[in-house]
């Protein structure tokens, strides 16, 4: 099953935040997948000085269609009430069950493509990222911890597109700052990842 590869790469982030932070990053990871429907068989979150990074193994290429049954107002409340239910729901009067006095709304969703999922909760988990203290900078309105450079997504060997604060998702990334070649490089997954990381003196 397809691998889902996230580097956040930045400016310098503190020694003492690093080991939370990508405790933070998979915890997030977890939550928002699992919210979607969508359980990977393994996740993994690595800290260093200027990435934190996440993979996720065994996602499946699409989300599976989901039910649920919403109760809704009882039956002869409020025209107010019950029209907000409707927006809630996407349906109308019609398609609403009614049960024991109360009105219930099944609500059939069709599965998306996991790399849909993926680019929301990139964006989320940056924009809600729980950091101590955070910043901006340039003339954009995203705070990290310091500046944010490039963000790194890919799935199943493609990159997800999507943008965040004028940053764009790609396939690319760099090694040590001081040590390394200084220059970027592109990754299909995990294993690649990190061999070209280790090859220019970044070790996970």
């Amino acid at each position: 099953m397809p691998q889902l590869l996230i580097e956040l790469f930045s400016e310098e982030i503190p020694a003492r935040m690093q080991a939370q932070a990508a405790r933070d990053f998979e915890r997030l990871a977890r939550e928002h997948l699992a919210g979607e429907g969508l359980i990977p068989e393994a996740v993994k979150s690595f800290g260093g000085p200027r990435r934190l990074t996440l993979v996720a193994e065994g996602l499946p290429a699409t989300q599976g269609d989901r039910h649920e049954d919403r109760k809704g107002p009882r039956v002869g409340s409020p025209d107010q009430a019950m029209e907000g239910f409707l927006r809630s729901t996407g349906l109308t009067r019609e398609q609403l069950v009614e049960k024991d006095g109360v009105w219930f709304a099944h609500i059939h969703r069709q599965g998306r493509p996991t790399p849909e999922i993926i680019a929301e909760m990139v964006e989320k988990i940056v924009r809600d990222f729980p950091w101590p203290k955070s910043m901006t900078w340039g003339r954009g309105t995203l705070r990290w911890v310091r500046p944010l450079k490039r963000i790194v997504c890919v799935f199943d060997g493609e990159v997800v597109p999507f943008a965040v604060d004028g940053i764009e998702s790609g396939n690319v990334t760099e090694g040590h700052r001081f040590m390394g070649s200084g220059q970027p490089f592109k990754v299909r997954d995990f294993d690649e990842y990190a061999e070209k990381l280790a090859k220019h003196f970044v070790i996970l």
